[in-house]
């Protein structure tokens, strides 16, 4: 298990550290070194949430509970909002339906093009706002 978190967390670096190289011009070992640090201090202020550094929160939350907040409630819906903006309106379904369809029959070609197109984005919204309604205090589920 080790072995398999540390490659993937790896790879997840990879990206970061190309991004610094690329965008900020800086050379690899800088990168590394940047990327490195930014996340054991995110890391740490994690791991310490519940104990040290327990009185300090974001928004009433502890750090752990705030980070998974923004990914699970936040950055998840708005990256599938996305995508179905992407393939639905900008890509078109018709390259996912192809894609099917090269291994066999799309029986639900239409249902999953309506569902890309417009229930999904709408659904997402919603759910997005009411996360947001929710930690604001607005709503309470």
């Amino acid at each position: 298990m080790l072995f398999a978190a540390l490659t993937s967390s790896i790879s997840l670096m990879e990206t970061v550290v190309s991004m610094c190289m690329d965008r900020l011009h800086w050379n690899r070992k800088v990168s590394v070194l940047a990327v490195t640090v930014g996340i054991l201090a995110l890391g740490t202020l994690s791991c310490l949430g519940y104990g040290p550094l327990s009185a300090v929160t974001v928004l009433g939350m502890a750090f752990l509970d705030f980070f998974d907040f923004i990914s699970n409630s936040i950055l998840m819906p708005v990256v599938a909002f996305l995508t179905c903006i992407l393939v639905g309106h900008v890509v078109g379904t018709k390259v996912v339906s192809d894609e099917v369809e090269a291994s066999g029959s799309f029986r639900r070609k239409k249902l999953f093009e309506v569902m890309i197109r417009w229930i999904a984005p709408v659904c997402l919204v919603v759910i997005l706002a009411g996360e947001i309604l929710k930690i604001l205090g607005v709503i309470s589920i």
